[in-house]
């Protein structure tokens, strides 16, 4: 029975490390699956395929020496705006939280540049034009016989967002139809490690349902057609653009541009009046996706919090991580209290799997004797094990169940850590970053399967789980065949192996939880001999 459970577990947390990473490069477009099946789509999304024949406007992916670009710093950002076409080619994020800076998008020009605007009629090639560039450098403008095109960008002070707003005069003696893409994200960083696989657009509905797009889907050129728009969020691992209108939207454009995903809405038949203007206004969150700079933009941007389909659990886990970070000023002090808080929360559960797994290890002599003595007789066997644990009041799945019971904790911890922001340039003892390996020792060259440092956290975990096997050898007095002993001794190195290049964080609350679980086997069955 040991061996079974030693399995069970073994492959359920091998499937939750492994499956993610192999799906999303197999097939990108399944990484989000279970995600997806979270959603309740209350109205049908209509898709249309943009010809897939590239416009020479997305060809375009070099700007003209005659360009001209002006800076724009602020104390959350610092922007690169271009004259041509009148837009954002460049964000930088100061994360003065984890003390570094962050260039969420380069080199977005023409139209994948923010606030690009880009259609037909009158507005047709307006993301080649150039535009006037305003002294303040906040406020772009074009003005020709037929319109007069502005676009002004306001910033929040002490929050990462800010206010934009497309003004269109309608300079001709007759009515115009408006028919043209805002583009509002664009060019996302992925330099994180594995961070491409977290890219993810969600569209989310004033009815309360999200769609989610991830892998392939955002390089195919595409129109989603669906109205009452709230939000759509351009997303990597820890930071995420974040665009709401204040118009009806008719729908999200996708394009693919020098194999980057550029989103943004669609206007379509707007009306304008001779001598009118119409505004369209957009506020934007760019910046780290942690639930308390969301809120100071608007409280239904933390929606854009992605956890996994145990984002509820996740989020619980967060909070509780961030009130020890309020009183101990330190994420690893912080994981370290979060992963006895865990074991004291599950410790019932523990408790039941681990008396469980002795009352079966004290059975293991009468079961032997059982097969032997009916070992032509399967029928038989079957009924008299079955009758000796009625006999014994054992189930032989009572130490299997709770630790499954136990794993959509496990699961939920796992996405909290992998994806927490607050984790990132988070140090801890000699840990310079909680959302990396530890590195321990630099190399200097490259191992194959290692990397360029010796991580120490997973050899410390390795010793700890050989240790917990150790302390239920001893105090269940179990006695292990040549293959149950084969596993129990591959089983630690293999997680070694796992958790080698996942985040120090992860891999500090595994060899905590480790320690914390033997301690308690320990003590518990010291009390009972």
């Amino acid at each position: 029975m040991e061996k079974k459970v030693l399995l069970a577990v073994t492959l359920s947390i091998v499937v939750i490390l492994v499956y993610p990473i192999i799906l999303a490069k197999i097939n990108p477009d399944l990484a989000n699956q279970t995600q997806k099946s979270q959603l309740i789509q209350k109205q049908v999304v209509v898709e249309k395929n943009i010809d897939n024949t590239t416009k020479e406007t997305e060809l375009v992916n070099e700007l003209p020496s005659s360009a001209i670009t002006a800076n724009l710093t602020t104390d959350q950002y610092v922007f690169d705006l271009t004259n041509i076409g009148g837009s954002i080619s460049r964000i930088l994020i100061k994360d003065s939280k984890r003390k570094s800076d962050i260039t969420i998008v380069t080199k977005a020009i023409n139209l994948a540049g923010i606030l690009s605007v880009e259609g037909k009629g009158m507005l047709s090639g307006m993301s080649l034009q150039p535009f006037i560039i305003y002294k303040d450098t906040k406020t772009f403008l074009l003005e020709n016989k037929d319109l007069k095109l502005e676009k002004n960008i306001s910033f929040l002070k002490d929050k990462y967002g800010l206010d934009t707003v497309i003004k269109i005069t309608n300079k001709t003696t007759q009515n115009q139809d408006l028919t043209f893409d805002i583009t509002v994200a664009s060019n996302i960083s992925k330099s994180e490690m594995a961070e491409a696989r977290y890219i993810e657009l969600d569209i989310h509905y004033k009815d309360g349902t999200t769609k989610k797009l991830t892998g392939n889907k955002l390089l195919e050129n595409n129109k989603l057609y669906k109205n009452d728009i709230e939000w759509i969020a351009l997303k990597n691992k820890y930071y995420s653009i974040i665009a709401k209108p204040n118009f009806d939207s008719k729908g999200v454009f996708i394009k693919n541009i020098a194999k980057e995903p550029t989103i943004g809405f669609i206007i379509e038949d707007d009306k304008i009046a001779p001598g009118n203007v119409k505004e369209y206004k957009i506020n934007f969150f760019i910046g780290p996706m942690e639930i308390k700079e969301l809120e100071k933009i608007d409280s239904s941007f933390t929606k854009a919090l992605n956890f996994g389909f145990l984002t509820s659990i996740s989020l619980i886990l967060l909070s509780i991580l961030q009130f020890f970070y309020s009183i101990f000023h330190n994420y690893g002090v912080s994981i370290l209290l979060l992963t006895i808080c865990i074991n004291l929360f599950l410790y019932p559960l523990t408790f039941k799997s681990l008396k469980s797994m002795q009352k079966l290890q004290e059975l293991q002599p009468h079961i032997e004797k059982i097969r032997q003595e009916n070992k032509d007789n399967p029928t038989r066997l079957n009924k008299e094990i079955m009758e000796l644990y009625r006999r014994y009041k054992v189930n032989p799945m009572g130490g299997c169940l709770p630790m499954v019971l136990q794993m959509p904790v496990f699961i939920a911890l796992y996405n909290t850590l992998s994806r927490s922001v607050e984790l990132k340039n988070s140090p801890f003892l000699w840990i310079k970053d909680l959302s990396m390996p530890d590195a321990f020792f630099p190399l200097g060259f490259s191992i194959p399967f290692l990397g360029s440092a010796i991580n120490l956290l997973p050899i410390l975990m390795i010793g700890a789980m050989i240790l917990q096997q150790k302390i239920s050898q001893s105090t269940t007095g179990s006695s292990q065949s040549e293959q149950q002993r084969l596993i129990a001794n591959i089983m630690p190195i293999m997680f070694g192996f796992i958790f080698y290049s996942l985040p120090s964080g992860l891999v500090l609350y595994w060899l905590t939880s480790t320690l914390v679980t033997s301690s308690m086997q320990f003590f518990m069955f010291k009390k009972t001999t």
